[in-house]
């Protein structure tokens, strides 16, 4: 895999960071308030209220798909797990569904028959090349008014906030 541009390197350290927050804050309540019938349908006046934040960005997916691709031999589970910081059950229904669309699939460890390696298939690879493109150009977009000097000062800001173990 080829080297990651400054802006690449930028929007990982902001969700990295992200991710952390979300982890360290504390338990709130899934329920939101009661709202009245005008706010209960989204844009298109059938589906469940938008999300305060907009559309979601990141999903769990094409993350498991990016972390694999780092591993062309394949992974454990538990590798995953450490790098997604979720539940183990989310992270095995992610893989079940990944494996029923063709994404991914499980092979027993030639050094360990006990456990399991999940793998990128052929076409798990090529979602993976197009959410990498897909990342690259938000990066791009979100960080163009910044010189290249903003970029690196930001970055050596950014990652102090992280702590060292962070991918």
């Amino acid at each position: 895999m080829s080297e990651k541009t400054l802006n690449e390197q930028l929007l990982e350290t902001f969700r990295a960071i992200s991710r952390r927050n979300r982890h360290k804050a504390p338990h709130r309540p899934m329920c939101r308030p009661h709202r009245g019938p005008e706010e209960m349908h989204g844009p298109d006046g059938k589906h469940g209220p938008m999300p305060p934040h907009g559309p979601r960005r990141g999903f769990p997916r094409e993350r498991v798909l990016s972390i694999l691709l780092e591993q062309p031999e394949g992974m454990h589970q538990k590798e995953i797990l450490e790098k997604m910081h979720i539940r183990p059950s989310s992270l095995s229904e992610l893989i079940d569904k990944l494996e029923s669309d063709r994404y991914v699939e499980r092979n027993a460890d030639e050094n360990d028959r006990r456990t399991t390696l999940i793998t990128l298939t052929e076409k798990g690879k090529a979602r993976a090349y197009e959410v990498l493109d897909e990342r690259k150009a938000e990066a791009d977009e979100r960080f163009k008014t910044l010189t290249e000097e903003e970029k690196k000062q930001l970055l050596v800001l950014l990652q102090k906030l992280l702590p060292e173990e962070t991918d």
